[in-house]
């Protein structure tokens, strides 16, 4: 049995020693072709190499870019303030009823008012309407109905004007409050306005009875009239006599 198993493997070491001379020419063969195909005595190693090698990718920096932003802006509009004349509003005129001049002018009192030349009077007579009276034009016919002109020709002629009432003015229809268009508080709205009139007589007046007629026009261009009555044009300097 012994002697078997010696005969057994010395028969597999030739065999083996005979197949590696066979092997041997085919894996050479391999290493030839693998080097003329890499152009490298260790293609194994060169594979290594290849796989070992760190690649730098160059990283681009990442820049924030501020991204402006369109808003639309919408104008605050700016609001119009403006009086409001109200078609109701009546201009009309308003006598004191505890001025003489009044009674007599309207015919309530009988008798003559006596006005001296180149003197003021306040009849106590007023015109309200809608307007101011910077607003209104005033125009007095001081000779009517006498023919013009009724006083000396070195002297001059008379006149009227209007002078605002504010404490008679009429705010119901208007709103005190804050006008962002004028930056501060003030009137929006309707306010009737009472303006009292002031006549000036002319200088060297003829001594006559004279009916003065005042015209008053609004910027609308309407006219209202008033008529005064029984107005008697005196000499002042025979109250100076003794």
């Amino acid at each position: 049995m012994k002697n078997y198993l010696l005969s057994s493997i010395f028969i597999f070491s030739v065999l083996l020693s005979g197949c590696q001379s066979v092997y041997e020419p085919i894996i050479e063969e391999a290493v030839e072709k693998a080097v003329d195909e890499y152009n490298n005595s260790n293609p194994l190693a060169e594979r290594v190499i290849e796989v070992e090698k760190i690649v730098e990718v160059p990283v681009e920096k990442i820049v924030e870019v501020p991204v402006e932003k369109e808003v639309e802006i919408t104008p605050t509009p700016i609001p119009e303030v403006k009086t409001v004349i109200s078609p109701n509003i009546e201009k009309k005129w308003k006598c004191d009823a505890d001025s003489e001049a009044c009674k007599i002018n309207s015919g309530v009192l009988e008798g003559e008012y006596n006005a001296s030349a180149s003197k003021n009077y306040s009849t106590g007579l007023s015109f309200v309407s809608g307007y101011k009276s910077s607003e209104l034009k005033v125009d007095i016919d001081l000779c009517y109905p006498t023919a013009r002109p009724c006083w000396q020709s070195n002297g001059e002629d008379g006149y009227a004007v209007l002078m605002a009432q504010p404490a008679l003015n009429d705010y119901t229809y208007a709103e005190f409050k804050w006008i962002p268009a004028i930056a501060t508080q003030g009137w929006e709205g309707t306010i009737i306005y009472n303006s009292e009139i002031i006549i000036r007589t002319p200088t060297g007046w003829f001594f006559y009875t004279y009916n003065p007629l005042i015209t008053i026009t609004d910027p609308d261009g309407n006219q209202s009239t008033y008529q005064f009555n029984n107005w008697k044009a005196v000499d002042t300097a025979l109250y100076t006599l003794d």
